[in-house]
């Protein structure tokens, strides 16, 4: 994705549970972009993140054109059923920035989660398996970052995805940008996109 030709396509969302449909419709068509391709060129971000919540704005920053990502079965039908609304699609060369954010998956919390840690309480060969349990859901609850609630498609595990942040005054230096089946990026490898404050 050439970062000169993006455009960031802006969805509402009234509540949680939209959201989480809106993202498993998302990750449905980024899965299979890297299925296909070897890679998503798609980013998502949150304008209106908050400590405890994801916000009712979601962008998605596509290559060029946002046509692939209106037309997708899943997200046709959130529109139809008024579950998520448009609010329209911005060229990047037209928005003044207040900063660039990567927005991370934070996979460390998701194993810290009460029912993932227990599962690793179980596998784990360790003796002190207790204090593990207690130590991986004692990262959850003081660790609190914004959530969405999801559940695989291959198992049907419900399990959240947890978003954090590393900000930076410029963009990415890439001059191709490339994020993870869920349009997120990781601690190791961020990709800094231009946010527009939305409140």
């Amino acid at each position: 994705m050439s970062v000169t030709k993006v455009k960031i396509l802006t969805f509402i969302s009234t509540n949680h549970e939209n959201t989480s449909a809106l993202i498993k419709a998302l990750h449905s068509l980024f899965a299979s972009s890297i299925k296909n391709t070897g890679t998503n060129p798609y980013g998502i971000g949150f304008p209106a993140l908050q400590s405890d919540t994801v916000g009712q704005f979601i962008t998605v920053y596509c290559p060029e054109d946002a046509d692939v990502i209106l037309v997708h079965p899943g997200i046709l039908y959130l529109l139809a059923k008024k579950k998520v609304s448009c609010a329209g699609v911005k060229s990047i060369s037209d928005i003044t920035p207040k900063y660039y954010r990567a927005f991370i998956r934070d996979r460390k919390l998701e194993r810290g989660a009460p029912v993932q840690a227990m599962k690793r309480m179980v596998s784990s060969n360790k003796e002190e398996k207790e204090q593990l349990a207690k130590a991986l859901i004692g990262r959850y609850f003081q660790s609190p970052l914004p959530q969405i609630n999801l559940s695989s498609q291959s198992s049907q595990r419900v399990f959240t995805l947890n978003i954090g942040v590393q900000d930076s005054h410029t963009s990415s230096n890439q001059e191709v940008l490339s994020f993870n089946s869920y349009g997120l990026s990781s601690y190791k490898n961020p990709m800094y996109l231009p946010v527009e404050c939305m409140e």
